[in-house]
């Protein structure tokens, strides 16, 4: 079960674009510059008039789903596993040092993702996977790895066939490109009742895979060690299932047949947010609300984060092209945006301020700069007790519109102003 390495994720706390910050340069060529057609929003008066904001073609609209009864319908599967990821364990919890990486984190529908070699969907198809989440983080060194992934199936009996498939595939995989070989089975004395094996590499690494059913669920494991530690590797690993195992306890399954009458937007949060246009991509992971331990496995120090979440109450963090965070008042979003923001440039210390794109808005601030893979912005604003995450990344050379969300960034700041300023107007979810 190789798992390849991954850039740590750029964009503080979405993991929406994958850049390195490399030395920040002056930008004086048009591909190195931000579209900004907006002038000063001010009236006369000197109020605020949403109308002069230039918000593209975004929806400025919030929308109360639950009062126009919308439920996930055919996307219930991925909400199902939106609420999982609150109950999937951080690598960190178990490794203090597996605080890199995160990218590749998120929620699978029918099939299990990134998380195996190939074969692995072929061989559960008859089992019904509905959905799941999966975690992975290694260590800044990039010679440890672990990664924590459950799966929901229809029933018990799905969930036992499939972890036993999948673990008869990992010895005798698929022939690919993309297949470590067979494993070789593995017995974990702290963990009866779990498909175990292991794989040593010509390079000298070594990793082990697992494979534990339990109820209706499958929970796998894959942990790497770049120099065979076997003592870490087996360490790790019954830590981490263990752990899981307890979790997953705790954790509410909705009935089968509920899925798709799942909420789409729990306290009304996403509503807030800036939303998709048609030509933009978005994945499973995205149109959601997350808890805050769910929302960590898509941060670039969980840690850190973490503690900043607790101090400022976040409670909600919304995900539809723009991050929206539920803090306990305004004071606490305001704490909640000077911690992130200390995070992020902690990180890219070569991104400076940039007011052009913010179109003068209440409460944003945004910083760019130039990188190895191109250009990106980060914007962060606050709004009562709401906190905004937007950004934006120009991949170098682009010609492709739909491929730079960064032409996009001071439009999107637009729209997510005007959905806070209507959403109060309204008393959207006021509590």
């Amino acid at each position: 079960m190789p798992i390849s390495r991954t850039p740590r994720a750029v964009l503080a706390l979405a993991a929406v674009a994958t850049v390195t910050v490399a030395g920040c340069t002056s930008g004086t060529d048009a591909d190195s510059q931000i579209d900004n057609s907006a002038t000063s929003t001010e009236t006369a008066g000197g109020a605020l008039d949403l109308n002069s904001l230039d918000t593209g073609d975004y929806n400025t609209e919030p929308r109360d789903f639950v009062a126009e009864g919308q439920f996930a319908g055919d996307f219930g599967p991925a909400v199902e596993g939106q609420r999982l990821a609150e109950f999937v364990v951080h690598p960190h919890d178990v490794d203090p040092t597996l605080v890199a990486g995160g990218v590749r984190n998120g929620v699978s529908v029918g099939g299990v993702g990134s998380f195996l070699q190939a074969g692995a969907d072929d061989t559960i198809v008859q089992y019904g996977l509905i959905s799941g989440f999966h975690s992975f983080r290694d260590n800044p060194e990039q010679t440890r790895e672990l990664g924590i992934a459950v799966w929901r199936f229809p029933s018990e009996a799905d969930a036992a066939g499939a972890a036993e498939a999948l673990y008869l595939n990992a010895l005798d995989p698929e022939d690919s490109a993309f297949s470590s070989g067979p494993q070789t089975p593995l017995t974990l004395d702290g963990l009866p009742g779990t498909y175990a094996t292991t794989h040593l590499w010509e390079t000298g690494t070594e990793d082990v895979g697992t494979f534990t059913p339990q109820g209706m669920f499958v929970i796998s494991t894959y942990a790497r060690d770049a120099d065979a530690d076997t003592a870490w590797l087996t360490s790790t690993t019954e830590t981490a299932v263990q752990q899981q195992m307890a979790l997953l306890d705790r954790f509410p399954p909705t009935p089968t047949e509920e899925i798709e009458r799942l909420p789409v937007d729990v306290d009304k949060v996403l509503a807030r947010s800036v939303g998709f246009v048609e030509s933009e991509n978005s994945r499973n992971s995205d149109s959601a609300v997350y808890g805050p331990d769910g929302f960590l496995h898509f941060t670039i120090d969980p840690v850190a984060t973490q503690k900043i979440f607790d101090t400022a109450g976040v409670d909600r963090v919304a995900v539809h092209n723009s991050n929206v965070y539920r803090a306990g008042s305004n004071a606490a979003a305001e704490e909640l945006r000077d911690g992130i923001a200390e995070i992020f440039l902690g990180e890219y210390p070569d991104l400076i301020e940039d007011t052009s794109i913010t179109q003068e808005l209440p409460g944003t601030t945004c910083w760019s700069g130039d990188t190895t893979q191109g250009r990106v912005a980060f914007c962060l604003m606050v709004h009562d007790r709401y906190m905004a995450e937007l950004s934006g990344h120009r991949p170098i050379g682009n010609t492709d519109p739909d491929k730079d969300t960064l032409r996009t960034v001071p439009q999107r700041l637009g729209a997510q102003y005007t959905k806070f300023v209507r959403a109060d107007e309204v008393g959207l979810g006021k509590n």
